[in-house]
């Protein structure tokens, strides 16, 4: 069912099937061949990530919103991402003696990998944004046949009706991002939960998140190497969702997703006060809070967490995740890629350095966007502008620059 964008999300069309793909579509004559064109015209040129945000309580649509609990979120639920993406859930794991439960999906990236995402805030981006759309959870719609032999989709009430489904829920809506992430993080493990190993895996998975971007900026690197012209960027928001080398060489969502990791591990201390009573606190919030604090800095030195990546002249280069702390506002305009790893990576200007040689002249109109809110992206935009306040202040230490000489 094709999308077509809106203020409220997208929106899309009547359905289609290979028994009725619409119009303009000739006919072959046989049922296989029938099949091959819908699946090459009418899936292949029409549907996308917007197909997932349609908006809540839109039935004109593939899917439906679905409860948080352990029926809602069965394998085959889609994760609809407020910026494009779209996972499928593969597992529910269930809580096991000191381990808690986790919910594992999978994701398809521009450059044709397939990545594993394990729920936490910092990889399932949240919104309450109506220009978003319909994000979070979602199931497939049933599709029944009729009378006449036609197939139709079942629309909410229907679903809401049915004894054998009934997991339709719409109060997304109604959830702030702290609210969300709280509500999928019972269902896996009930409260009081423990902060320090939260913000230890918290950590584990900012690592992780970096590490992934070692490789797509080493082949964009590659693929610049003997490019003699700049791959062209596009404009605002839409360098989420442009197509050819820029879809499959740039990093605006995987940066982003960087980000939102950030807030999230800094903003453990902040949610200990916030709301105490889900976390074990000995009674006293706040010296935990400080703790988590102090536990922070050590965890972002160690070694065990830290990337190293490519420069332009082949040699490694290895950083903390102290050091990518911060470099946060070179990393909000680093997903352009027809500049050198260097930059990509965000490394400060040596005072005696000349500019550095990027792959190719990088375009000037980069432009530095991120989340907004610690631990919620509900305030998040795509670039609209050159520049924005940060999300909060940040200590910057010396770090030494791996930019070329």
């Amino acid at each position: 069912m094709p999308a077509r964008r809106r203020r409220q999300g997208p929106r899309c069309g009547d359905a289609r099937t290979n028994l009725a793909p619409g119009p303009g579509f000739t006919m072959p004559a046989t049922e296989l061949a029938r099949v091959q064109r819908f699946v090459h015209r009418n899936l292949g040129w029409g549907v996308h990530a917007g197909n997932a945000r349609t908006a809540v309580g839109d039935s004109a649509s593939d899917l439906y919103p679905v409860r948080l609990d352990h029926r809602g979120l069965r394998p085959g639920a889609v994760y609809a991402d407020p910026y494009g993406h779209v996972f499928f859930v593969v597992d529910l794991v269930p809580a096991q003696d000191d381990r808690p439960g986790a919910l594992l999906a999978v994701d398809g990236q521009p450059d044709g990998g397939i990545v594993r995402r394990e729920f936490w805030e910092g990889e399932f981006l949240w919104s309450t944004e109506r220009a978003h759309g319909g994000v979070g959870f979602k199931q497939f719609r049933p599709v029944v046949r009729q009378p006449g032999g036609g197939l139709v989709q079942l629309g909410d009430a229907a679903i809401a009706g049915a004894p054998d489904l009934g997991d339709i829920w719409t109060g997304h809506a109604e959830l702030a991002g702290t609210a969300f992430y709280d509500a999928v993080r019972a269902l896996l493990e009930p409260p009081p939960w423990d902060a320090s190993r939260q913000q230890r895996e918290a950590v584990a998975a900012f690592a992780a998140l970096a590490r992934d971007r070692v490789g797509p900026i080493d082949r964009a690197a590659e693929f610049q190497r003997d490019r003699k012209r700049a791959i062209a960027m596009p404009k605002g928001w839409q360098v989420f969702e442009a197509t050819g080398a820029w879809e499959s060489h740039s990093t605006p969502g995987r940066d982003l997703r960087l980000l939102a990791a950030l807030d999230v591990v800094r903003g453990l201390p902040d949610r200990v006060r916030e709301r105490p009573a889900l976390y074990v606190t000995g009674g006293d919030p706040e010296a935990r809070a400080r703790a988590l604090a102090d536990e922070l800095d050590v965890l972002l030195r160690d070694p065990q967490y830290a990337i190293t990546y490519t420069r332009s002249d082949g040699s490694p280069w290895t950083l903390t995740l102290r050091d990518l702390a911060d470099r946060e506002e070179a990393l909000e305009r680093a997903y352009n890629p027809n500049d050198c790893p260097e930059l990509r990576w965000g490394a400060p200007k040596a005072a005696t350095s000349s500019p550095p040689a990027a792959s190719a002249p990088p375009p000037t109109s980069t432009r530095a966007w991120r989340p907004t809110a610690a631990g919620c992206t509900s305030a998040a935009r795509r670039p609209a502008a050159t520049s924005r306040p940060e999300a909060g202040a940040v200590a910057r230490s010396h770090v030494p620059s791996d930019m070329l000489l």
